[in-house]
């Protein structure tokens, strides 16, 4: 840096050798640069990082929490690498496990001390240091090394975090204490001359690469000061002192400058004449970025002379510091990479560095909902949210991490379990078959089918009407007793569409023949058919007496009169492949078939409802019992009517079993 009255001097006001001090301001006059000051408006910034703005604002003011500085009450002030995700908090705290605010090297930080919940006292999550890496884990390495790329928190190594990991090129960590002017570099290396960063108490400057002779920073760190026998882009001449009148003046301006005459040592010479920008300056030096004055002609914007830097606010090239720009204005951006900013990029548009938890999707991450809760679609380590991660999202009934299991209360596709879903759960179910049907060898409640239970177990037992006692037409091991039984088989009988109007004579009938004498005690009634839509269905039993019980009438519509003039919108199919049973004890009721089951879904086969006990709706009749006392001799029908076209019907199969007393 040069002396006063010939450019700028060093920006911590640190006194020449000559009689004036860094801060003084030679009269306009004398056409000599201001010193300690830019010649230009200061460049501004945005505290949240937005650098396009050039208002007057040039960042946090001196002595408050944001300007760098750590100031009496401020526990730390990493300028604007604050951040309640960084090493010193927005509010100059350092960032602490248990403070609430997940920090570097913590895995969550929820402030409170209950060690058992989903984060520890250490700040670390469930699981970790299992060697997987789960989705509220940065990482997991299965080890207690911080010094490698997984830390013992379970998050991903950064500088900052307090340990040092040679893997990404760090040689120190002093967390909260990094800093541009300290020991400690913000990028974790050992502070040295040249590395760009003005180390406190150590280094009068430091531009980097730009350090050197002619420069306004010398080699070792040290300001190019006038008297120091070295010319610095400021100076119109330095002759070793700060004697004048031997040919360079103590303010290092060359004597003969400003008589209108080229000398030896001047460059140029235009008589002083008070404009910096024609090609001459008052000091009789050529224009050029770094003599503290600011030249239109060069496409400067500042020139602060010494105090130009690529980490200020008025570049080394004298531009203004701007985001964008490629360089990091210290205590204004966190990061700069120039045209590889944006919100997708590790540095922001808005020169911040992209970091999880806030609200932008940057390299790395999955996720980004910039908020720090983990029972949503996104956790705090910007993970997508699946089953199985110990948080329950939206979608999940439960979610218990680790001990999900299938035969617990919380299975592996995070289902609450329950009787129905396939799953045994251990001490509370006996089977579970993945259906609601109690026509099958699990019966509602998940408990095994046994005769004596009154649900029919299709195909295993002939009857089941809730006891074991003989003598009753179904005997204790669920066999019929004293029956009549009547079958029809293959017929594939299509039936009449739309034809039904309240009589039998628009049904089709079948005729099933009993051949044994005795008197009816209970009937049922095995009926394979084939129709879609069942809705507007109708089907009746007639005794050779011709009395009527109605098994079915339209199912999802409470019609006031039988006369084949109502339907419902039940739109499910009966099958022949999946038959359905009516009887008295049956465990659904008919008018309710099909209820559970979407447009074209089969009944039995899909919803494992397949034992009905009649409802006749308008139509006569109530129960089978109707028909108590009765002969069974003679010839019986069954009769079915489709109310409404265009859904066929073609009839498989009937079983018509009568208990005799």
């Amino acid at each position: 840096m040069a002396c006063n009255g010939g450019g700028a001097t060093a920006s911590d006001g640190a006194s020449s050798s000559g009689d004036t001090t860094a801060g003084d301001t030679a009269d306009d006059t004398t056409g000599t640069p201001t010193t300690g000051t830019p010649t230009t408006d200061p460049p501004t910034t945005d505290t949240s990082g937005d650098s396009s703005s050039t208002g007057d604002d040039t960042g946090p003011l001196p002595g408050v929490c944001g300007d760098g500085v750590k100031d009496d009450g401020e526990a730390c002030d990493n300028g604007a690498d604050n951040g309640d995700m960084q090493a010193c908090t927005l509010d100059c705290a350092i960032n602490v496990c248990g403070d609430g605010k997940v920090g570097p090297g913590e895995g969550c930080d929820d402030a409170n001390d209950v060690d058992d919940d989903a984060c520890s006292n250490d700040c670390t999550a469930p699981g970790c240091g299992d060697g997987v890496a789960s989705r509220t884990e940065e990482c997991d390495d299965g080890n207690p090394d911080d010094t490698d790329s997984c830390t013992q928190a379970c998050t991903a190594a950064v500088c900052g975090d307090g340990f040092i990991q040679p893997g990404n090129a760090e040689v120190c960590d002093d967390k909260e204490n990094n800093g541009p002017g300290a020991a400690c570099t913000p990028d974790c290396t050992v502070a040295a001359c040249g590395d760009g960063f003005v180390q406190d108490g150590v280094e009068q400057c430091d531009l980097g690469k730009a350090n050197g002779p002619g420069q306004s920073c010398l080699a070792g760190c040290v300001a190019n000061v006038c008297g120091d026998g070295d010319k610095g882009p400021d100076e119109g001449c330095d002759d070793g002192n700060t004697e004048d009148d031997d040919g360079c003046s103590a303010l290092c301006v060359p004597d003969a400058c400003g008589d209108g005459e080229v000398g030896v040592d001047e460059p140029c010479d235009d008589g002083i004449n008070g404009d910096n920008d024609d090609g001459c300056t008052d000091l009789c030096t050529l224009p050029a970025c770094g003599d503290g004055f600011q030249q239109g002609s060069l496409m400067e914007t500042c020139d602060q002379g010494g105090a130009n830097s690529d980490a200020g606010e008025c570049t080394g090239a004298c531009k203004l510091a701007t985001c964008g720009d490629g360089f990091v204005w210290t205590d204004h951006e966190q990061c700069d990479d120039g045209a590889d900013n944006g919100d997708g990029k590790a540095c922001k548009a808005d020169c911040t560095d992209n970091v999880c938890g806030d609200g932008v999707v940057g390299p790395g991450e999955a996720c980004d909902d910039g908020n720090k809760l983990d029972d949503d679609e996104c956790t705090t380590v910007c993970k997508l949210g699946e089953c199985g991660d110990g948080f329950k999202q939206p979608g999940e009934q439960c979610d218990m991490g680790p001990l999900n299991v299938d035969s617990g209360v919380c299975t592996t596709q995070c289902k609450t379990a329950a009787c129905g879903d396939g799953f045994v759960q251990a001490g509370v179910e006996d089977c579970d078959d993945g259906n609601m049907s109690s026509n099958d060898a699990c019966v509602a409640g998940c408990k095994l089918a046994k005769c004596g239970d009154n649900f029919l177990n299709m195909g295993v037992e002939d009857c089941d009407d809730g006891n074991v006692a003989p003598g009753d037409g179904c005997g204790a091991l669920c066999k019929l007793e004293n029956t009549a039984v009547a079958k029809l088989v293959a017929q594939n009988k299509t039936l009449k569409d739309g034809a039904y109007f309240g009589t039998k004579g628009s049904m089709d009938c079948f005729n099933l023949v009993i051949d044994k004498a005795g008197t009816v005690a209970g009937a049922s009634v095995l009926l394979g058919l084939d129709h879609t839509y069942i809705g507007d269905l109708t089907i009746k039993l007639y005794s050779p007496a011709n009395k009527i019980l109605t098994l079915m009438s339209v199912p999802g519509y409470e019609e006031e009169f039988d006369d084949g003039f109502d339907g419902s919108l039940e739109s499910s199919n009966l099958s022949k492949a999946s038959p359905v049973l009516f009887r008295d004890p049956g465990a659904k009721d008919a008018e309710l078939m099909g209820d559970s089951l979407p447009t074209n879904g089969v009944i039995c086969k899909d919803d494992g409802a397949c034992d009905y006990f009649p409802n006749p709706g308008a139509g006569p009749g109530l129960k089978f019992s109707d028909y108590v006392g009765v002969p069974a001799l003679g010839t019986w029908q069954l009769c079915i009517g489709d109310a409404y076209p265009p859904d066929a019907g073609v009839l498989d199969a009937i079983t018509l079993t009568l208990i005799l007393q």
